[in-house]
């Protein structure tokens, strides 16, 4: 499995990326795909081998992931039962957070202080409702962190320009939306940095990546694509540097 990198982490004892389709032939029928959808069984199987042996129990680890649900429940990653969520957590260095993203943003989070990561997806509807603010609150509650202290990349998603929604969103997200003529254009990223400085998340410890999955065709887009794929972005801890 072929990864993009983020650079806030690279000082950091951090595996953290988003994966690209790669090779086609090597991942039938659409490239490299988190989810099978419209995978055979047996091509699929090429592909959580692939992302096993990049991320998974290939170097030892476990992949924790969820059923998403375009919600807000966040998960610690180390209980036995997973349910329906979009979040999940982790200080264990044995488990890597894994969420599925096609279009939608993902927020990967590490406290230095505390060594512990988060992962959550965010759609319109989990940044309307606030996943970013209450994934932060867990992590003042649970292990203390300070929100000054987080380190945060924000995964490709939608761009600026060509994410279309209707004029409800206006009222959804005042200050957010663009009007282009009948069409109505959100900038889902910046809502969702809006929302982790008002949550005390420092500028400069957010990397927000300018990449669009719509218009960038190394990643599956929902919107361009429809069902036959998902990205991985994933994080999970190391031993220290």
């Amino acid at each position: 499995m072929e990864f993009l990198k983020p650079q806030i982490f690279d000082e950091y004892p951090v595996l953290c990326g988003m994966s690209i389709k790669g090779d086609m032939l090597s991942f039938p029928p659409s490239g490299f795909s988190f989810r099978q959808l419209q995978h055979t069984d047996d091509e699929f199987r090429k592909h959580i081998a692939s992302m096993n042996q990049s991320i998974g129990s290939g170097i030892g680890k476990r992949i924790a992931s969820l059923h998403q649900v375009h919600g807000t429940q966040i998960y610690d990653a180390d209980i036995d039962s997973l349910s329906d969520g979009d979040g999940l957590y982790t200080n264990n260095p044995d488990v890597v957070l894994g969420i599925a993203l096609a279009d939608c943003c993902g927020i990967m989070i590490y406290d230095p202080i505390h060594t512990v990561i988060m992962a959550l997806h965010a759609g319109w509807r989990g940044a309307k409702n606030g996943i970013a603010t209450k994934g932060i609150a867990i992590l003042e509650s649970q292990f203390h962190a300070k929100p000054a202290d987080l380190l945060i990349w924000l995964t490709p998603c939608a761009g600026n320009d060509i994410y279309e929604v209707g004029p409800e969103f206006l009222e959804y997200f005042p200050g957010f939306v663009i009007q282009k003529g009948a069409t109505y254009i959100l900038d889902l990223k910046a809502y969702i940095i809006s929302e982790l400085l008002k949550a005390g998340i420092q500028l400069q410890h957010i990397e927000s990546s300018t990449l669009c999955t719509i218009q960038d065709m190394r990643f599956h887009s929902y919107r361009r694509e429809g069902n036959s794929g998902r990205n991985v972005a994933f994080m999970g801890l190391l031993e220290e540097k």
